[in-house]
């Protein structure tokens, strides 16, 4: 586990290298994002795990209109049932994720998530922790330069054991010093 932490901050390292040599602002405090989001996490069947509302909060760099590196943490309990027992288990969700915005001149944006993380489940029982691939689409309304609300639908999926889940989220962002500045 320590291994994955290190290649996810070495990750985030290089991202943030990008940022301050190909983004197309200097790097400020305006390109900085923070925001709180709820969702809603549905398991793939073969889990035996309920799906649950989540929290979520995340800390991210836009790069530019049309692209933004976010880092996401989102934390939910949850019921596993096995052999007519239930057990709670600790949900704990990390992953950075890269946006690419369309429409950038209006207020409405589609936009593309891809992303890399992972997720650890804890029970009595038992903990888990596996490496997630995500992807999905979105809509971004920028309310002001600084505050803006975004929702998305993704699949995440584990390739080792074959698992897809979904979510869907609602974001509130904010972004610091005045926000979006025109590119």
């Amino acid at each position: 586990m320590k291994n994955i932490h290190r290649h996810l901050l070495c990750f985030l390292l290089l991202l943030f290298l990008t940022a301050t040599a190909y983004g197309e602002d200097y790097l400020t405090t305006h390109i900085v994002e923070i925001s709180p989001g709820i969702g809603y996490y549905n398991f793939d069947d073969g889990r035996n795990l309920d799906s649950s509302a989540m929290e979520a909060v995340g800390l991210g760099l836009h790069l530019s209109r049309r692209w933004a590196v976010i880092f996401q943490f989102s934390s939910f309990d949850t019921i596993k049932n096995v052999n007519g027992f239930s057990q709670t288990v600790d949900m704990q969700k990390y992953h950075v994720d890269v946006h690419r915005f369309f429409n950038t001149e209006k207020h409405l944006r589609p936009y593309l998530v891809l992303g890399y993380g992972e997720m650890d489940l804890v029970s009595e029982s038992e903990k888990s922790n596996e490496n997630m691939f995500n992807g999905g689409v979105g809509l971004h309304y920028r309310i002001t330069p600084s505050w803006s609300i975004r929702t998305d639908v993704r699949i995440f999926t584990n390739q080792k054991s074959n698992y897809n889940d979904n979510a869907l989220t609602l974001t509130l962002a904010y972004r610091f010093s005045g926000g979006e500045r025109g590119d």
